[in-house]
């Protein structure tokens, strides 16, 4: 074996040894996302005659889509950083492909709810913009920065990672208090209107 060799293993091992020092958080984490995504799951299924009705509930059913994609977002960046051995494109390539598509997916939500429309709505706009358009753009944007780090084997912006995961998380789940608040007013109003 060569000097080079042995000093790329140890760069791995040293990568590695620090990725596997975040196991606790993204165990908690992961398990936490795991639990609010059969929450919503669960509420979802109790209103889904609200949330899949064809009368300008579009925004309902994105909005309750796209909370779901970040429970799930959280649940596979957790799973990344349980795998033993972790190496730079090990972990940086899922990351940065979970942060691309849902920077995508983002993009397409500005371009349909950013903006003023004139289309009738059962969410306010500040409300999709707050709960849901604001938060990805900056998660996701600084997911995409963080996994380019790391596939450099650079470290240093992995604490950024918590206010990536903590934000989603609290996001997502003000994102479903919301949603269930305005299906239980949609619900009551419907049942008023019969």
């Amino acid at each position: 074996m060569t000097d080079k060799t042995i000093g790329d293993r140890d760069v791995v091992s040293e990568f590695a040894a620090v990725i596997e020092s975040w196991h606790d958080f993204y165990m908690l984490a992961g398990s936490a996302a795991f639990t609010l995504l059969g929450l919503l799951f669960v509420a979802v299924s109790l209103n889904i005659d609200l949330i899949a009705a064809p009368r300008n509930s579009e925004d309902l059913t994105v909005f309750s889509l796209q909370t779901l994609m970040n429970f799930l977002s959280i649940l596979l960046i957790a799973l990344v950083f349980m795998i033993p051995e972790q190496s730079e494109y090990g972990t940086g390539i899922p990351l940065l492909f979970i942060g691309l598509l849902e920077m995508w997916r983002t993009v397409g939500l500005w371009r349909r709810f950013g903006f003023k429309g004139k289309e009738q709505r059962l969410l306010k706009r500040d409300q999709f913009q707050s709960r849901l358009l604001i938060p990805n753009t900056i998660c996701y944007a600084a997911l995409i920065m963080i996994s380019a780090e790391l596939l450099h084997g650079d470290t240093g912006l992995l604490d950024w990672m918590t206010m990536v995961v903590i934000w989603l998380l609290i996001d997502g789940s003000l994102g479903a208090w919301t949603l269930m608040l305005r299906l239980g007013e949609i619900g009551h109003n419907t049942k008023a209107e019969r």
